[in-house]
């Protein structure tokens, strides 16, 4: 009788692998083929009448089905049993600066096939605890996908950490155990266990890209570290430099249009009547970080005048 995968079978075999490749954006690896009850030579009959086309070796799509990243990262993780990883899992799970879709997978056995379009990552281990799904796709945890991250992308990874935890998505403990289970030779962890450690000792998340951007800004000019997300009369300030009662907030039209944003960043602003606050842009922090970081800098050293001159309560 005839069928989408063009062979002739039963209707209950037919019908079980359209539902295994239903649930796999169109697909099929070789291997269920034959353990659905077909054999080799119905593969090849399948593949020669286009009622299945080859997308790697071992893994077909299903004739009609459509072509998309999540087909072929699923069919990347078909044929070499391994899963998202790195800036692909980082894509998935929406880590901050990581909006690119990249077909990028980790295997933990001992070969490591070629796939065209994709890059493919060995480890001598992958617990089965670090792994997961978004939806239908397996991925690393995003614990395990941070650690990873910090090998290959040091530079975001900060900022990936700050947003997961700002979005309550991740513990600290999480982090802390795979780190440990890691081991100190790891080469991630000279770059994340500081960053968990002083997470874990208090250092609030930063809260969005353009205050990561802001901070960068800092760093690379040299100025002190503030204090980040800084609590005071029940608001947070951006940045801060408590002994000094200044602060630095990072306005975006995104975070502060809304009515309900202008009014609380009203309230904020005379809740905060005693401090020095600079407020910077995205075009400020992205067009002229070199002024961004002459005003803090010039605004520290007054503010450390204006201090040391005030008299004694």
């Amino acid at each position: 009788m005839g069928n989408p995968l063009g062979v002739t079978a039963e209707a209950t075999v037919i019908a079980r692998l359209m539902a295994v490749a239903a649930r796999q954006y169109g697909l099929l690896s070789r291997r269920q083929w034959l353990e659905g009850g077909l054999s080799q030579r119905q593969l090849e009959n399948a593949v020669r009448s286009g009622a299945l086309r080859t997308l790697f070796r071992g893994v077909y799509a299903v004739s009609g089905s459509r072509s998309c990243f999540g087909q072929g990262l699923m069919g990347a993780c078909l044929a070499t049993g391994g899963v998202a990883s790195h800036r692909c899992a980082a894509y998935l799970w929406k880590f901050r600066r990581f909006e690119r879709p990249v077909l990028e997978v980790l295997v933990a056995t001992g070969h490591t096939p070629q796939l065209p379009g994709v890059t493919v990552r060995r480890t001598g281990r992958l617990d089965r605890d670090e792994r997961t799904h978004v939806g239908v796709l397996p991925v690393t945890t995003r614990p395990r996908t941070l650690l990873d991250l910090a090998s290959e992308t040091p530079n975001l990874v900060e900022g990936a950490l700050d947003g997961t935890l700002h979005r309550r998505q991740l513990s600290l403990r999480s982090m802390e155990r795979l780190l440990e289970r890691a081991g100190p030779h790891h080469p991630a962890r000279r770059v994340l266990a500081p960053l968990v450690a002083a997470r874990v000792a208090g250092r609030r998340p930063t809260e969005s890209e353009l205050e990561d951007d802001l901070l960068a800004v800092l760093r690379r000019y040299g100025l002190p570290e503030p204090v980040p997300q800084h609590p005071y009369r029940g608001r947070r300030i951006d940045f801060a430099y408590p002994e000094l009662l200044f602060g630095i907030e990072a306005n975006s039209v995104a975070a502060h249009a809304a009515k309900e944003d202008v009014q609380r960043n009203a309230q904020k602003a005379n809740d905060l009547i005693e401090w020095w606050i600079l407020y910077f842009t995205y075009d400020d922090v992205h067009r002229t970080p070199a002024e961004v970081a002459r005003r803090v800098e010039d605004a520290i050293q007054r503010r450390r005048l204006n201090l040391s001159t005030r008299p004694a309560a």
